[in-house]
């Protein structure tokens, strides 16, 4: 099958750009023809990429550069040489360049689904602002390009095709989950002996003010056993330095660096804990990775994100944007150190992230688009009077 994405940029600026990069590969892998049209590709010289132009949102040049992100401006001309062989479009983002290229495929008589990887928060916080009539605008415009332009969206979570409804997006909903990437599973690590007998707490992404890692900082400093308790902020980012020179207030220094893969999987596969407060997510692909390694998560119950979905129970939640809650369970975890490190515990998140493997997603993904290009003929055989079936 050809399959043509349209996004803006793609690289690793974000969870959608990777989830997306992660698809394309998988999807390539199994035999499919994968085109990608974008403003940035991190591999231009790939056969089968169509650039556009692109541009930085005014005001939010430094996060935007940070993240390596470019939003894409329409090319009909690029568009109509993208999809002319295609057998379907997918649309990533809901920006300028969707309104176009939805249209080019309509045009050109190609069925068109769009996804939903980003909401107003995500943009807000790249603007670093804050507010309802700039939250209702952002909605408009998504609405505008994408969202009321196609008939069929992909959400990667229930939390997120909910938040679509709620929007008032009363377009088919599919749900269809990012997935844990193949290399995030348990393996035996030996325990880096620097973590001693600490309750070791990691959070991995990227610096960045939703994801709220200060307050992973303000809680620690906050817990009764703040001397045992080293913590781990992997990545980089905007915050970087700001949290840094927070983190000198705890009495174990904390690990804040980008970091590799393999150090990303034995820390996964070895911590104690994974530890979650960012605001804005529409799965969260941090912490699917970690429960792919049987590592429990402490996750914010953030009313803008989906993450609350890979909590066990209530012991591994806390409030939002709440540190002395956060303090709390992370205290009564670290009096119940045996339970969270027991087989039975690790067996358990193994158990819910079995739902969400990478394969099991691509097999859905790939099921779903053969319906849309091959939808089931069927034969409609009168019965009687206002009675029919349905044959396959």
């Amino acid at each position: 099958m050809h399959i043509v994405i349209a996004i803006d940029s793609f690289n690793d600026a974000n969870g959608g750009t990777i989830a997306t990069k992660r698809l394309v590969k998988e999807l390539r892998k199994r035999g499919h023809k994968v085109s990608i049209i974008a403003a940035v590709h991190e591999n231009p010289s790939d056969p089968d990429f169509y650039k556009i132009p692109g541009f930085v949102l005014p005001g939010a040049e430094a996060s935007l550069e940070n993240m390596k992100f470019l939003f894409g401006r329409n090319d009909y001309k690029v568009y109509e040489k993208a999809m002319k062989d295609a057998d379907i479009v997918q649309v990533q983002f809901p920006f300028l360049m969707a309104k176009g290229a939805v249209k080019a495929a309509k045009r050109l008589g190609k069925p068109v689904v769009g996804a939903f990887h980003v909401q107003p928060q995500n943009i807000m916080a790249a603007l670093g602002k804050t507010s309802k009539l700039l939250e209702r605008f952002l909605w408009f415009t998504f609405k505008y390009f994408l969202f009321k332009r196609v008939d069929t969206i992909i959400s990667p979570s229930k939390f997120a095709s909910e938040l679509l409804i709620s929007e008032g997006v009363k377009v088919n909903h599919k749900v269809i989950s990012n997935g844990i990437p193949k290399e995030y599973v348990h393996k035996h690590y030996e325990r880096p002996a620097w973590f001693g007998d600490n309750l070791v707490l990691i959070n991995i992404g990227r610096h960045a003010d939703e994801k709220r890692q200060s307050l992973l900082i303000e809680g620690v400093k906050r817990s009764k056993y703040k001397k045992n308790i080293q913590l781990i902020l992997a990545g980089r980012g905007e915050r970087t330095e700001v949290l840094k020179a927070k983190g000198k207030e705890l009495p174990v220094e904390p690990v804040i660096e980008y970091i590799s893969d393999e150090d990303k999987l034995k820390y996964l596969n070895t911590a104690d804990l994974y530890v979650h407060a960012s605001i804005v997510e529409l799965e969260s692909l941090s912490t699917s990775e970690a429960i792919g390694c049987g590592l429990p998560c402490l996750i914010s119950d953030s009313r803008y994100s989906a993450a609350s979905q890979f909590a066990l129970d209530e012991r591994f939640l806390f409030e939002e944007d709440n540190p002395d809650d956060f303090a709390k369970k992370i205290d009564y975890w670290y009096e119940n150190k045996e339970e969270l490190r027991s087989d039975a515990m690790k067996k358990r998140v193994l158990a819910e992230a079995d739902w969400y493997r990478f394969d099991r997603a691509v097999n859905e993904y790939e099921a779903f688009i053969e319906e849309i290009v091959h939808p089931s003929e069927r034969e409609v055989i009168p019965l009687e009077p206002e009675k029919v079936i349905i044959k396959r």
